[in-house]
């Protein structure tokens, strides 16, 4: 009994020595850039900048749908300024009417995502889809 007893102590403190090594070598990823280069938007300063109201439906959430919305906009050619309020589900957009239309607009928001609609363009409510003409 006592042999057993010394094996036993001996398994466990085998075991313990082996199993507790606490050295945690970190892990290193490396990423490769892509050799593309960041496009910079430019603003003409002569340009004829006009500003524009809109109403979005189908924003659930103020972060997901409607900063998405924004960033979207804001990444747009000509685009000024760009404001996407989710409590009203108002949208205010500056931009260039010689590179940016009504139409362009529209169809980014709609492309962000199948559930966002504008719904009316400064005070004028847009009723059918075929009113929005996508590229």
């Amino acid at each position: 009994m006592k042999t057993l007893k010394y094996i036993l102590g001996l398994f466990v403190i085998s075991a313990i020595l082996v199993s507790c090594k606490n050295e945690n070598s970190p892990e290193i990823k490396t990423v490769d850039l892509a050799d593309e280069e960041v496009k910079e938007k430019v603003l003409n300063p002569d340009a004829n900048y006009v500003a524009a109201k809109f109403e979005i439906d189908g924003m659930m959430c103020a972060m997901g749908c409607a900063k998405v919305i924004e960033k979207n906009i804001a990444q747009m050619d000509g685009v000024k300024t760009v404001e996407v309020d989710f409590e009203s589900k108002m949208a205010k957009v500056e931009f260039d009417e010689d590179i940016v239309t009504r139409d362009l607009v529209i169809a980014n928001v709609k492309k962000t995502g199948d559930t966002y609609e504008v719904t009316s363009w400064n005070g004028e409510v847009l009723n059918a889809p075929e009113e929005i003409i996508e590229e």
